[in-house]
């Protein structure tokens, strides 16, 4: 049941809403959480039933953490605790990666791979076990001093908005408004109307943007034979908007269906594509993934290895490959392991690591700032390889299209505009590097408009306190609403889900 589906549209959410705020009215604000909760677990339980067992063990068992190392504050719990945590992850998510690998490392072969294979990683997995591995070390930390009821606990982290594919919330950024609720404390309109808002604008990037440019990404990435440059440049571009308008449309919905419920929650998206450095990038990308692995994995190890090189060393190239080059390489290879079990996500790590560690070298070294043009192309062409890799099936695969980016030989241009140059004389069939492509015109013209939008487009989950009621902005929901209803039943995937 994805968001941009017709028995959550029409089904799901109208009852859930429903039967939230008639609670609120004629009850108080514990039964009508009480029932969000229930929906939560619904909702979850829709995908596949048995994983809603794993959620609640997941849950009953952090809350037990959460309860141990608040009462003593003990390391070895918290050790404990993670160890649980990223056991489950590694049990559903790596188990098949790890055991094919150290099968080809020692034996040379996979012959008993197969029987791995059937496991099926249990949907938003990634999401609700990083929120609770937060929320442990917080309380190890004193940033989380007291025990919080169960039940907020089981809204906190069940939450059905947030709870498949994020954005990754933090329990103080919530934790007040849980109890807010409770107390049948809510904004009215005040909130649900720019929820509303943002909602539809979400789902109008998903549906109309983001599953109108998939084809095309498809067809690149999906090709078994040779493309031609432009169409690898092409297929990059149109892929990195595919995911960009799919991720930042569902978390734009996530926060809209939040604020209808009276639940404020992070923004993840910052209009990343007008970064002019990767830094700035990856502040504006996935912020709340970026948030956790930055407060929870490079900056302990940063801080560490700091401390280390402050007092041993004196060489400013070790200083930097202990305190920059290190915890950031580490830092993004664990994400791209976060995004998938997988090579392929390894190296959009890698290349992801390494672009920041050349930023950040540049930085250090006081070198002059690069123009605008400059900076931001360098950047995008970073961006646009680490895409590759992540989109890629495997590594052969993502090297024979970077090979195609850049490779004169395979210049190809589009028969359409083959057909024009022979029309005006051009002695087109006389030059040997250029054959003809696939794409069209029609494409050209969707990449161009979906490119100005990606860097021109509102980020309404930041600044939706600004939303007034007027007939403006109802006219643009209704435009949405009616424009994304339309494309409901083409065929879609949101490409988070699997994470």
């Amino acid at each position: 049941m994805l968001f941009a589906s017709k028995e959550f549209l029409f089904f799901f959410l109208p009852l859930a809403l429903l039967a939230f705020h008639v609670a609120r009215h004629i009850s108080n604000g514990k039964i009508a959480v009480n029932i969000l909760i229930i929906f939560s677990l619904i909702y979850y339980s829709w995908w596949e039933i048995e994983f809603l067992f794993l959620l609640l063990l997941s849950v009953s068992l952090n809350y037990l953490f959460l309860r141990l190392i608040l009462l003593n504050s003990s390391k070895l719990i918290l050790a404990v605790g993670l160890l649980f945590n990223l056991g489950l992850l590694a049990y559903f998510k790596y188990r098949n990666f790890l055991i094919e690998n150290i099968e080809l490392l020692f034996i040379g072969s996979s012959h008993s791979f197969e029987k791995f294979s059937a496991i099926i990683i249990p949907l938003g997995i990634s999401f609700y076990t990083f929120q609770q591995i937060a929320m442990l070390i917080d309380a190890r930390d004193g940033t989380i001093k007291t025990l919080p009821p169960f039940l907020n606990f089981v809204q906190f982290v069940t939450f059905f908005p947030q709870l498949i594919a994020g954005p990754i919330v933090l329990f103080k950024e919530v934790r007040e408004q849980i109890e807010a609720l409770q107390k049948n404390q809510f904004d009215g309109l005040n909130v649900f109307g720019p929820g509303l808002a943002i909602f539809s604008f979400g789902l109008f990037k998903k549906v109309c943007l983001a599953d109108t440019i998939a084809p095309f990404a498809d067809l690149a990435f999906n090709s078994h034979q040779i493309i031609s440059t432009l169409e690898a440049w092409a297929g990059s571009v149109a892929y990195s908007l595919q995911l960009y308008f799919d991720f930042s449309g569902y978390s734009d919905m996530a926060v809209g269906l939040g604020l209808m419920f009276g639940v404020r929650l992070p923004f993840n998206f910052d209009t990343p594509f007008r970064a002019r450095n990767m830094t700035n990038f990856w502040k504006s990308w996935h912020i709340t993934m970026t948030r956790f692995f930055m407060l929870y994995v490079y900056s302990p190890i940063a801080l560490r290895l700091g401390r280390f090189a402050q007092f041993n060393l004196k060489n400013i190239f070790l200083i930097f490959f202990l305190t920059v080059l290190t915890p950031t390489i580490f830092t993004f290879l664990l994400s791209g392991l976060w995004h998938g079990a997988g090579w392929t996500f390894v190296m959009f790590g890698c290349v992801n690591g390494l672009a920041l560690v050349l930023n950040n070298g540049w930085r250090m070294l006081k070198m002059p700032k690069l123009p605008f043009l400059i900076s931001w192309s360098l950047t995008m062409l970073s961006v646009l390889i680490s895409f590759v890799y992540f989109r890629s099936e495997s590594i052969e695969a993502a090297h024979n299209f970077i090979t195609a980016m850049f490779s004169i030989e395979h210049f190809f241009f589009p028969n359409w505009l083959e057909l024009y140059a022979e029309k005006i004389g051009v002695p087109w069939k006389s030059l040997p590097v250029l054959t003809s492509g696939s794409y069209s015109v029609k494409f050209l013209i969707i990449l161009a408009i979906l490119s100005v939008l990606s860097v021109r487009m509102p980020n309404l989950s930041k600044c939706y306190e600004k939303l007034k009621p007027s007939w403006t902005l109802a006219s643009a929901i209704a435009f949405m609403l009616i424009m994304s209803v339309g494309f409901l039943d083409r065929p879609k995937v949101f490409l988070y889900f699997q994470f």
